[in-house]
């Protein structure tokens, strides 16, 4: 009898446990399809306007001269300014990035700002990937006062701001 309770015991407790990762698995799969995730794996711009508070930025963008397309390609994508270029590096930063929004938009409704702003980590891959685009253009204005690390180094965007969008940096 006793060992009867104990199966029942652990079969319940089995079920639950499988109901749960069940119930887990259904609302992330909501959320994701809901959320346009497929959009994020693309490097295309529309994915960055998913979330209106995004609007005014990917508007920004959209008028600014990144935005205009030669052979139907835009001259850089949000991805291209915002992320490394290497494989791997791109990936972890995208993730590291869908993970913060995913938890502010569930978690932090009520102290999103208005418009998303540039973290430093965001701003110094901005600068890296300005010079590697434009370095046949800008190399002989690369020195200390445009190289990260330096102390009162400047960045590209220190002048050129509206070159991409107008807020959040």
């Amino acid at each position: 009898m006793r060992r009867d309770r104990q199966n029942q015991s652990s079969s319940l407790l089995s079920n639950i446990f499988t109901f749960l990762i069940i119930a887990v698995v259904v609302l992330a799969g909501y959320t994701f399809y809901h959320a346009k995730g497929t959009s994020y794996l693309s490097n295309d711009s529309e994915a960055c306007n998913n979330c209106h508070i995004m609007n005014e930025v990917y508007n920004d963008y959209l008028s600014a001269p990144h935005s205009q397309k030669i052979a139907g390609q835009p001259r850089a994508t949000c991805n291209d300014c915002h992320l490394p270029h290497n494989f791997v590096s791109k990936w972890i930063a995208k993730a590291k990035s869908g993970v913060g929004h995913a938890y502010a938009f569930t978690f932090e409704l009520e102290t999103l700002p208005t418009n998303l702003s540039a973290n430093a980590s965001s701003k110094q891959m901005v600068q890296d990937n300005c010079v590697r685009c434009h370095i046949d253009y800008v190399q002989n204005a690369v020195n200390p006062t445009t190289t990260p690390g330096h102390n009162n180094a400047l960045s590209c965007v220190s002048c050129h701001e509206g070159v991409g969008h107008k807020r959040g940096f």
